[in-house]
């Protein structure tokens, strides 16, 4: 196997600055999918995927507006112009929904994300449509975990306790700073005070898990800024943390405004994440697998847990959302909310592109998903696949081991990568052989960065 370390410094540049999906990683990735015959396609694979048994199917919702778009934001959102918006979001949704629905009339769902944008921004009226479609729509009857996502000052206390009667048993609030100047800086709307009440108000009405995401290395956010949120946050002992890392990819309006992330800013966010691992690490919050740092397994977002472990499918819905149909079929749709309306009024599903599943193109997506959260267990892949880690990935492993990137025990795959940035180009090796040949063509490996700038 030959040295691709250059090849996939592109293509993680690639991906970074074409990936606007955000929820989960994809494989292939999605700048190789193409549009043709994506309709028909997609009905088919689900009619034959959802006749698999054992599989842990979920939802994911998009919701696309937001008050206004952060500078650090790379996922696909729209700053909301008029509140007649989210009428008419509900509208089209419901048409998606009615033009698939029919292959799911014997699925139970097995998890439910409610993501974003800010979902929050809905009305209390406008969230109650939205649970009611589903429920009307789909089998929510073995749903284990409903999360739905939120920006503190819009989750009001009717929100909270609609919610919760809803059967939300996972809040997640974004809140990513609680240093106001940081937050003026990115162009984030959150006014200071309006996270400490949200938690409380959301413990008062039961929800049962409470996760919370920081970002690390903002603009203007130094490393006392960021140790005084974290404090603030571990304080009001919420059951998760997410630390998230700024990459500043083009899809960001940082970039967009042709600002430049500085190798000082690097190493003050490397030493942040450092520091703030660390930090929860001593309070009791422990790297669970498949996810960050919680107090109990529980705690973890079971839709993507459930696609790494048990290669489960979900189904996206709403403009910008991708899904998984195991074994047959990734595909996304438009990422404009006027493409996404337009499709479904002309009465088809409002797809932007899609990519047949080869058959090791799971298997990759599991090993790679799993090297990022701790290790591969030869059993579960043995379980899931029908074959074995050691004989589908020989040449990968055997190339990964010698370069001591990866450790290769009875039992697991161990990864042995010194950082994100190793993982993100090491963990390509176990590609599709035609996808790298195809990337080589598409790919002058010229004018490289560090890995370190990379999106991981």
């Amino acid at each position: 196997m030959k040295n691709n370390d250059l090849l996939f410094v592109e293509v993680s540049k690639k991906i970074a600055d074409s990936d606007f999906s955000g929820y989960t990683f994809q494989y292939p990735p999605l700048f190789s999918w193409k549009s043709d015959g994506a309709e028909e396609a997609v009905h088919a694979a689900w009619k034959k995927a959802l006749s698999r048994k054992g599989d842990h199917l979920g939802i994911y919702v998009h919701i696309p507006f937001c008050k206004q778009r952060c500078t650090y934001c790379r996922y696909f959102s729209k700053k909301l112009d008029d509140r007649s918006e989210l009428s008419g979001f509900l509208d089209s949704l419901r048409k998606e929904v009615g033009l698939l629905k029919g292959h799911f009339t014997n699925q139970k769902i097995h998890s439910l994300y409610i993501g974003g944008g800010t979902p929050s921004i809905l009305s209390v009226t406008q969230i109650t449509e939205l649970f009611d479609l589903l429920h009307e729509n789909f089998d929510f009857s073995e749903c284990v975990q409903a999360v739905f996502e939120g920006n503190p000052d819009f989750l009001t206390l009717e929100k909270l306790r609609r919610l919760k009667r809803h059967g939300v048993n996972r809040l997640t609030i974004g809140v990513q700073s609680l240093d106001q100047k940081v937050i003026d800086l990115v162009n984030r709307f959150q006014t200071t005070g309006s996270f400490q009440k949200c938690i409380k108000n959301a413990k008062k009405v039961g929800i049962e898990t409470i996760n919370i995401d920081l970002m690390i290395g903002l603009p203007g956010q130094s490393g006392d800024s960021f140790i005084r949120t974290l404090r603030e946050v571990m304080r009001l002992d919420p059951d998760m943390v997410h630390l998230h890392p700024f990459y500043p990819t083009h899809l960001t309006a940082f970039s967009k405004s042709n600002r430049n992330f500085t190798e000082k800013e690097i190493g003050r966010r490397e030493k942040m994440s450092e520091i703030g691992h660390l930090m929860l690490k001593q309070s009791g919050y422990l790297e669970n697998e498949f996810d960050a740092a919680s107090k109990e397994k529980k705690d973890i977002n079971i839709q993507l847990s459930d696609a790494m472990e048990f290669n489960s499918s979900f189904l996206g819905l709403g403009p910008g959302a991708v899904s998984h149909v195991a074994g047959s079929l990734r595909y996304v749709n438009m990422n404009t909310v006027n493409g996404y309306k337009r499709s479904l009024d002309e009465g088809r599903l409002p797809l932007l592109s899609a990519r047949e599943l080869r058959a090791k193109d799971d298997m990759v997506y599991h090993v790679i998903s799993c090297l990022r959260y701790g290790g591969v267990d030869k059993e579960r892949f043995r379980r899931l696949f029908g074959q074995e880690a050691d004989e589908v990935f020989a040449e990968e492993i055997a190339f990964l081991v010698n370069r001591k990137k990866i450790e290769n025990t009875t039992d697991a795959l161990l990864p042995k990568f010194s950082d994100l940035g190793e993982y993100t180009i090491f963990s390509k090796y176990f590609y599709d052989e035609a996808f790298i040949a195809d990337c080589e063509k598409a790919f002058p490996m010229t004018g490289v960065k560090g890995s370190e700038e990379l999106y991981f």
